[in-house]
């Protein structure tokens, strides 16, 4: 029993680990061709994102009534804030270029001007 735990914690935190990558800014441009965009972080970089297909946006307080409900890349405009969740598909051979799996984007975020 000890040993199954023990194999099977560093996996979890492995996999934790892995799926916790959060990026947090405003779109700055958007390419539709390559189906990227490119992100202003709070963090005081710039990011090129890649969006694929299965890219779940989520549109926080949007709809009718305030309702949530799921976006498009044409829904990716400049000057929006969103919070992506992250991978990297080739991290190991030094081209960590950042997929998203997960954009949020807040409709009726309060601003500070």
């Amino acid at each position: 029993m000890f040993l199954k735990t023990a194999l099977i914690f560093p996996l979890l935190i492995a996999v934790s680990l892995a799926s916790s990558f959060k990026l947090q800014g405003t779109i700055a441009k958007a390419n539709t061709k390559d189906k990227t965009i490119l992100v202003d972080s709070i963090y005081g970089d710039s990011v090129i994102v890649k969006i694929l297909p299965n890219t779940e946006i989520d549109m926080d307080n949007c709809g009718i009534f305030g309702i949530d409900k799921y976006g498009t890349f044409k829904d990716l405009t400049p000057g929006t804030f969103v919070e992506i969740k992250l991978y990297f598909q080739d991290l190991n051979n030094g081209k960590a270029n950042p997929i998203a799996r997960e954009i949020e984007i807040e409709c009726y975020k309060n601003k500070a001007y």
